[in-house]
């Protein structure tokens, strides 16, 4: 099987590095060119554990390079989905699919536009990583995985394809829901991932604080009310008490504070900005998931104002506003 990741960042650099093996062959796409290189030329450093290895594996900046797969594994940041999703079928062998473990919503039905529902997989991961620097990436946690076709059968390939993540050292399952599954995991990121990036606390920490234990409890009331407005089946039918008991028991950095602290842009619009989103098409009020999606884009608008302008010249800015405010008034 030839496998194609695209996005090898810190999650898809150590999927890809551990499903290669006996009868799998992996290539890495990423638009990190660092990263990228560091791979080329050094091979990819992958801390497993208490443990450290250096894999030799394919790499390139450039989408052309990847050639035809039989298994395309999307792991993109869900901000550039959108983009992707229509390169997807130009890297798909005949009988080639597409499997997703993304955060957020959004990116089954983006792909699932590009490709057809037929040839896209849905899944689900509470695996985690972390990008230590260029060609270098630890996997920290091992969690359970959940993977299924959009129409609920359990199909051979999709068992093959489970067997195949077990075999790597990604445990896991096959549904019927698997939407169902990431709209479970969709509730938990929603709740805690922007309130550590907000405050730089971990999960642990957060529900032990009352502070923010009960911010965490008014967010899952309105997540919680958009899904059984929505109808959503999940898998657990006490989804509040399994995301209280992963909080008091985590203490890793949840991606987003992991991308607050690189200024590197999060995923809130495809968490609380699309929780919001949801709420509005149900006509329900979710001031909560509101207030912490504006205060999380805000991050996101500074670094990349940083980005565009590290060194902010104030007097400038202020006499350029002070001329906006005058023709807005009227004044010239």
């Amino acid at each position: 099987m030839r496998i194609a990741v695209v996005g090898a960042g810190a999650m898809g650099s150590v999927f890809g590095a551990k499903l290669q093996g006996p009868g799998a062959e992996v290539v890495l796409y990423d638009v990190n060119a660092a990263h990228i290189e560091a791979i080329r030329s050094r091979g990819l450093v992958l801390g497993d554990g208490p443990a450290e290895r250096r894999v030799t594996i394919a790499a390139t900046t450039e989408i052309s390079e990847v050639g035809k797969a039989d298994l395309v594994l999307v792991l993109v940041d869900s901000n550039a989905t959108a983009a992707v999703a229509p390169l997807v079928p130009t890297l798909l062998a005949a009988d080639g699919v597409a499997l997703t473990l993304q955060n957020g919503i959004g990116n089954v039905e983006a792909l699932a536009a590009a490709l057809g529902p037929e040839r896209v997989i849905a899944g689900s991961t509470f695996n985690s990583a972390a990008f230590v620097g260029p060609g270098h990436v630890h996997h920290t946690n091992v969690g359970p995985t959940v993977i299924g076709r959009l129409d609920g059968r359990l199909t051979d390939r999709v068992r093959d394809l489970a067997g195949q993540l077990t075999e790597a050292g990604f445990p896991t399952d096959v549904s019927d829901n698997a939407m169902g599954h990431i709209w479970a995991k969709f509730v938990l990121n929603c709740a805690l991932n922007p309130v550590a990036a907000l405050t730089g606390l971990r999960s642990g920490e957060i529900v032990r604080h009352p502070p923010t234990a009960l911010l965490l409890e008014r967010l899952l009331d309105e997540i919680l009310a958009v899904v059984a407005a929505k109808g959503i089946r999940l898998p657990d039918p006490n989804l509040r008490a399994h995301v209280l008991d992963h909080a008091f028991e985590r203490y890793n950095r949840p991606s987003m504070l992991q991308h607050v602290e690189s200024g590197r842009r999060t995923e809130i619009e495809s968490l609380n900005g699309a929780l919001v989103r949801e709420a509005r098409s149900v006509g329900l009020a979710v001031p909560y998931n509101e207030a912490i999606w504006a205060a999380v884009s805000g991050i996101d608008a500074r670094h990349a104002r940083e980005r565009a302008m590290p060194h902010l010249d104030e007097a400038a800015l202020e006499a350029a506003a002070r001329r906006e405010a005058a023709i807005r008034k009227g004044g010239g």
